[in-house]
This record gives structure tokens, sequence and C-alpha cells, in this order.
């Protein structure tokens, strides 16, 4: 998909990732198209998988989920079948906003934003200690966010 991308629509995708919402028309003169050809390479690079989501990034104190963490998580076994019931525990969790499977020393990252420490230990104890493929857990509360 990379090498079906031109510079232009590589400008799209780095003006619509700080702000989604533009109006086509404002989109069109930040990337220097007419609105109409603007329109066709968005509805393109929506076509091809480029852009795969518009979503709202929601301030999590707003949605009252003040606390912050990020929880790496290692497996005793890997391997997706060995995993499944944990990833869909993930999607029935409202505070776990992203999971990343990585490579190295854990098997995956959590993004989540609790609304106190009860909620999160009510989440490690179904997520992790009921799940008897964790290994083991490390939890980095939030101080604040740069970026």
């Amino acid at each position: 998909m990379a090498n079906e991308l031109d510079p232009i629509d590589r400008r799209i995708l780095t003006v619509l990732q700080e702000n989604a919402d533009l109006a086509n028309k404002t989109l069109a003169d930040k990337v220097g198209l007419s609105p109409s050809a603007c329109l066709r390479r968005v509805a393109q690079l929506k076509m091809i998988g480029a852009i795969q989501k518009i979503v709202a990034i929601v301030d999590p104190d707003c949605m009252e989920r003040h606390l912050g963490a990020v929880v790496t998580v290692k497996f005793e076994r890997h391997g997706p079948q060995f995993r499944q019931n944990f990833f869909d525990q993930l999607e029935r969790e409202e505070a776990v906003s992203q999971c990343y499977m990585v490579a190295g020393e854990v098997g995956c990252v959590l993004i989540l934003n609790v609304v106190d420490m009860e909620e999160y230990t009510q989440l490690t104890d179904r997520l992790f200690h009921a799940d008897e493929n964790v290994a083991a857990f490390t939890t980095h509360m939030v101080m604040s966010k740069l970026k």
C-alpha cells in the first residue's frame, strides 16, 4: 500500500492525523488541491485502507476516567490460541483504550483509563489474576500526557 501513495496522499494523511474534522475545502487548501480532487483522494485513501477509521479522541477526564496507566503483560504461552480469551475480555473492558501486541520481553502493552484505584484493582483481578496464561504484569501510572 505504501508504494501506492504519492506525496500529496502523504500530505493529506499527515494533515488528517492532526485534525480529521477539517472541512474538505480547508483540507484541500492545506494540501494544494481543488476541493473535488481532495474529496476523491480521501475517498480513495479510505478505499485502499490507508485511512482505516475516523475517530474522536476523547479526554478521559470528560468520561470521569481520571487515572491513566500503561500496563505491560507477559504471557505463559504464546500464540493466538492461548491469548484469545484475553483478547475477548479486552474488547469488553471500557477502561482499555488501546492494546498493542509487541515483540520482546513482554507480549502486550495496554493503555488504561480508569475511574479510580478500586476500578483498576477490579480490572486487574478480571484481566490478569483470573487468566492463567498471564505470567506477570507491570503497571506504570501516568503522571502527565506529553504528546
